[in-house]
């Protein structure tokens, strides 16, 4: 059996899955390893803690060159 949950409830489910004996149920984790990583990097650029560098003129230069020369 596959039950997809809803991100927004998906802590709840946890919670009573949990309460279900250890052999009635087995979770396997499938979410991308990624997922956590942007968790992570949107708990970071809320507390202000993520560093951010301005792209400046010469990179938007350089990427109209390098697609003109593509297109």
């Amino acid at each position: 059996m596959t039950i997809t949950i809803n991100d927004s409830f998906s802590d709840q489910v946890l919670s009573f899955l949990k309460t279900l004996p250890s052999e009635a149920v087995v979770v396997e984790e499938t979410r991308p390893w990624y997922a956590d990583e942007v968790k992570h990097r949107i708990e970071e650029y809320r507390t202000g803690k993520m560093q951010t560098a301005p792209l400046d003129k010469a990179f938007w230069d350089e990427m109209d060159s390098y697609i003109n020369t593509v297109a």
